[in-house]
């Protein structure tokens, strides 16, 4: 194999999505120039900035090792730029092949890391937005407690009261005990539609109990796998239970089936959820669907995790969300 020019090195002996202190590294290999220092022009702070997205000087005063700059860039815009020994200026494909070429690989290397970048920033985005909301949700369901229900039970209490003295009263007493039926019966909405916004043993006895709790109140039998022998981060453990109570809720709405599985087990690392039923699948994250799957996916992937959903027709529903713990 012929030995590659200084050109052909930059894409074939760099690695692809390398670092800049990689790049920097290999191009004072290929170039032979130890004294070499590389910089990007940051087009957001309007400077350049260093292999270390620190500030970056083009100064070439230096009485030990003179260095020259060579500028990387279009007629319309910065790139980067070069800071190296004088004599590469002698070599013939320096400026007329090398520093364009460099032109194109800092460019595609600075939209990448621009494209990195922004995709963090989205990623933290999107988990202060899940943050947010369970923080109202935790909010909601104290003061649901500590409010509306605590003065509809004093309410309760009085009648109760009330249906004991009139007892005897052959019009009174339906009226009382069925008004105090009704309010029980809110009384118990209220409570469900408190857990189901943020409910009090997750946040008291963890993971394993919210979700043994959530089992217990299912329509259809759940069976549980639960191997989670050390505590998890609150984010985590909230997106886990509610990936399972809502998988749970459209297995029971839509899957028309007659038992649910549901497992979740911690190794070092790795946090997996599975919830599956025995139903008529069907189940879809696409557009528009209306089972609350594309609202856990994206609280899943905010986390850094994984969602996938396997239901063909017939054959079941098979949820499993993947989390790093």
């Amino acid at each position: 194999m012929p030995e590659l020019t200084a050109v052909e090195q930059i894409f074939h002996v760099i690695p692809d999505l390398a670092t800049p202190e990689q790049v920097q590294a290999s191009l004072r290999e290929i170039l032979a120039d130890p004294t070499l220092d590389l910089f990007w022009w940051d087009w957001e702070s309007e400077r350049y900035v260093d292999v270390h997205d620190g500030p970056g000087t083009l100064a070439t005063v230096d009485a030990v090792v003179p260095r020259v700059a060579t500028l990387v860039e279009y007629e319309s815009r910065r790139v980067g730029a070069i800071l190296h020994d004088p004599k590469l200026l002698e070599r013939h494909d320096f400026l007329e092949a090398f520093v364009p070429a460099m032109r194109v690989a800092m460019e595609r290397d600075r939209l990448h890391r621009d494209l990195l970048k922004k995709i963090d920033q989205l990623k933290a985005s999107r988990l202060r937005m899940i943050e947010a909301a369970d923080e109202e949700r935790r909010r909601l369901e104290r003061n649901l407690h500590d409010g509306a229900q605590q003065r509809l039970i004093v309410v309760l209490l009085a009648l109760h009261n009330l249906e004991k003295r009139v007892r005897e009263d052959a019009q009174l007493e339906p009226l009382v005990r069925s008004a105090r039926e009704e309010l029980e019966g809110a009384i118990d909405d209220l409570r469900e539609l408190a857990r189901g916004l943020h409910p009090p043993l997750l946040a008291q006895q963890g993971l394993k109990a919210a979700v043994r709790a959530g089992a217990a109140r299912s329509a259809i039998p759940v069976e549980l796998e639960l191997r989670l022998d050390e505590s998890l981060p609150p984010a985590i453990e909230a997106a886990a239970y509610y990936v399972c109570a809502e998988a749970v809720t459209n297995a029971i709405k839509h899957a028309r089936c007659s038992r649910v599985w549901v497992s979740l087990v911690h190794v070092p690392g790795t946090l997996t959820v599975e919830v599956r039923d025995d139903g008529v699948g069907g189940a879809s994250m696409g557009e528009g669907a209306a089972t609350g799957l594309c609202g856990l996916r994206d609280r899943v992937e905010a986390l850094d995790g994984s969602l996938t959903v396997e239901s063909p027709t017939g054959e079941g529903t098979r949820l499993v969300a993947v989390f790093p713990a």
